[in-house]
């Protein structure tokens, strides 16, 4: 045994009493220990990127920078934060994994944050991440203000779970009314229309409600819409995705990103996107778990909905169908008549016509 080391020595008595004796901790270790100064990485998340939410984040970042500089002993190595950024996943969330790396590098022993909300909303990660960083030399603690919770006091770890259930419960019930709110707009025949080659978007936000020609009359076409006819002409021609690829670089076309060469994906995704023959299908995907936030095909888990003829038409159905069936793409167009909708996983199809 190292003599420098504790030990816990017995012995006997002549008698046979045994005699015990505890070895205390050595003095100059614990009063280091005492003085050594916390390097302290205060961790802040905003939800969105709304200019609400934009001042909160300057304010818990001047908050951190006060409450540092309020502690003898404490040395602020940077505030960690994350903006617009869902707190059940860690895999997005860059500022949060740069302080974990922190912590394991030694660059920062100590974590405060506001509550077990902003830090995580998925159960699991939060226990583990936090049992990782207590198991670190030095250990590194992390302080929930709201909850007055330090993760390296005895019996923190069943009151944390308790909370990080909360938070994920509380995320879940979130989800869970955005996914109603979202259908119920669908319902109401209002669609969510993201950027789209070849029609102008600046009038749609003006669309109060939809009317039979509310969405036709905010979407137009644009120029770039012969663009979109020539390439459906080339694919029924025979022509192949890499073949269109290149007669748009001949001609000096640029991509919607503004790229002098497409990509064979965005061309596939205009020839199969049914809003060129003027349809709209609803809720195409969905998020199946809300913790990975992973987007999958709809094939009849969730109720889709079919807004047809609503917008003004590139191509017609008939020129649309016959591309998906070169694509090899499910010819969506033929399943959406009445008298198929309600084969397979179509059943819960929504059909709307105008």
């Amino acid at each position: 045994m190292n003599e420098n080391e504790p030990h816990i020595s017995a012995s006997c008595t002549p008698d046979g009493e045994v005699k015990f004796e505890i070895i205390p901790r050595d003095k100059e270790i614990e009063e280091r220990q005492k003085s050594q100064i916390q390097k302290v990485g205060p961790y802040c998340r905003v939800s969105t990127l709304s200019e609400q939410q934009e001042t909160s984040y300057e304010q818990q970042r001047l908050h951190y920078t006060e409450y540092v500089e309020r502690h003898p002993g404490w040395e602020l190595v940077d505030i960690y934060a994350d903006h617009g950024i869902s707190a059940t996943s860690t895999k997005r969330r860059k500022a949060f994994n740069r302080l974990i790396a922190d912590c394991k590098n030694g660059a920062v022993t100590y974590i405060i944050t506001k509550q077990v909300s902003r830090f995580a909303r998925n159960t699991a990660d939060c226990v583990r991440i936090c049992r990782e960083l207590k198991k670190l030399d030095p250990p590194v603690a992390v302080y929930f203000e709201t909850e007055g919770l330090n993760t390296l006091s005895q019996n923190s770890e069943l009151y944390l779970t308790f909370m990080a259930a909360l938070a994920q419960g509380e995320s879940d019930a979130k989800s869970l009314s955005m996914k109603w709110a979202i259908r119920s707009r669908f319902e109401r025949k209002i669609p969510r229309i993201t950027r789209l080659y070849g029609f102008d978007r600046h009038k749609l936000d003006s669309a109060v409600a939809l009317e039979p020609n509310g969405i036709r009359n905010a979407l137009p076409h644009n120029k770039d819409i012969e663009n979109v006819q020539m390439m459906y002409k080339w694919l029924l021609e025979g022509c192949s995705l890499s073949e269109i690829q290149e007669r748009l670089f001949i001609l000096g076309i640029p991509s919607p990103e503004g790229r002098l060469r497409w990509n064979t994906t965005s061309i596939r995704y205009i020839l199969s996107n049914e809003k060129y023959c003027g349809d709209i299908i609803m809720q195409k995907t969905i998020v199946e778990d809300v913790l990975d936030h992973k987007a999958v095909k709809n094939v009849g888990q969730e109720p889709i909905y079919v807004l047809r003829g609503v917008l003004p038409a590139a191509v017609s159905p008939a020129e649309w169908t016959a591309a998906q069936r070169i694509l090899g793409s499910i010819p969506l167009n033929q399943r959406l008549d009445e008298d198929t909708a309600k084969l397979g996983p179509w059943e819960n199809m929504h059909l709307f016509q105008y």
